[in-house]
């Protein structure tokens, strides 16, 4: 099954997600269903709810909208923290478009977040599920960990590979792998199928930022949406910047050191960074180490296989797939 396979698997759902974000964003101030409504139409993958919506099918969640309700609630978490994110970032572009900020300022921007964090807490009050409250509490408090830790770590080129995935797994893997546990705690999966798929969220979450670095160095401005060489830019060591950093020469390390930490990185030293990560395999390393987390993920669930619904499954597996091979 492909990717696409899964999406028009899931269509009637995402329907149902969709429309029920587009209510819950809703207010009588209207600088807020203006923000929510420019950022949540502005494109994205919706892979959060797209998790949540597979695994409690896979789990045998059949009937009511809880599903549809909390993946709401990991949408809405995750968009808050884009909103806060290009605010530390002084982002402009934000998915091909001018980000919140630059629209409507920072003050605006950090606002309207609170409230989509907010909302997504009145959602689960309402559903009142301590299992699941506990699950996404740890999660955001992981991510709002993770977000400072990367903080602390910039224009830092000596952080190690373990201590980026050790700020991955929190910044980005924890809320993904909270929604694969949604979903399982909303299909009442015993214990072993609920950890090996919350495993599968964190090694996917993992593989899916590796890929987003990669991109960073090496698509385009017109399919990632924004900036080539961002990352840098805003002085953010991710992987392929720490193992051209751990390979290069003393020569060569200098020359890194002074582009980072460069009051304006000119496009001559994006391209030199460029050329450097090329000639050391940085590139292809972290390609690498996403597409083992992949496989890792892979294995967690490969025992729920016969005990699972085979299309919902495969979905799974697809998804997995999509994060390696994506393109932007």
């Amino acid at each position: 099954m492909s990717f696409r396979d899964a999406i028009t698997l899931l269509q009637c759902d995402l329907n149902r997600v969709a429309e029920y974000i587009k209510k819950k964003y809703q207010s009588d101030v209207a600088l807020i269903p203006l923000i929510s409504g420019y950022l949540s139409n502005g494109g994205g993958k919706r892979i959060r709810p797209i998790l949540v919506l597979i695994t409690s099918k896979l789990c045998g969640y059949n009937g009511g909208d809880r599903h549809i309700r909390y993946s709401c609630v990991v949408e809405f978490i995750h968009a808050a923290t884009l909103l806060h994110d290009d605010v530390v970032d002084d982002a402009d572009i934000r998915r091909g478009n001018l980000s919140a900020n630059v629209k409507w300022g920072n003050d605006a921007s950090v606002l309207v977040g609170d409230f989509l964090f907010s909302e997504s807490l009145s959602i689960m009050s309402e559903e009142c599920d301590r299992h699941i409250i506990s699950l996404v509490s740890d999660a955001t408090k992981k991510l709002a960990e993770g977000e400072v830790k990367q903080l602390i770590n910039k224009y830092d080129l000596d952080t190690t590979e373990d201590v980026y995935i050790d700020v991955i797994n929190r910044k980005t893997a924890a809320l993904i792998s909270a929604c694969c546990g949604i979903g399982a705690i909303l299909g009442g999966a015993p214990r072993d199928k609920t950890e090996a798929l919350i495993s599968f969220g964190k090694n996917i979450g993992i593989a899916f930022q590796l890929v987003d670095d990669v991109l960073d160095y090496s698509s385009n401005e017109q399919e990632l949406g924004k900036p080539i060489g961002n990352d840098l830019i805003e002085g953010k060591v991710t992987l392929p910047l720490i193992y051209l950093y751990r390979e290069a020469n003393e020569k060569e390390k200098d020359e890194l050191r002074e582009i980072i930490n460069s009051p304006m990185i000119s496009k001559e030293q994006l391209k030199r960074v460029v050329s450097l990560m090329n000639s050391y395999g940085a590139i292809d390393y972290t390609i690498k180490r996403s597409k083992e987390f992949t496989e890792n993920a892979k294995r967690d669930i490969a025992s729920l296989k016969s005990s699972s619904p085979e299309q919902y499954f495969n979905a799974l597996i697809s998804v997995a797939d999509y994060i390696v091979e994506r393109k932007c």
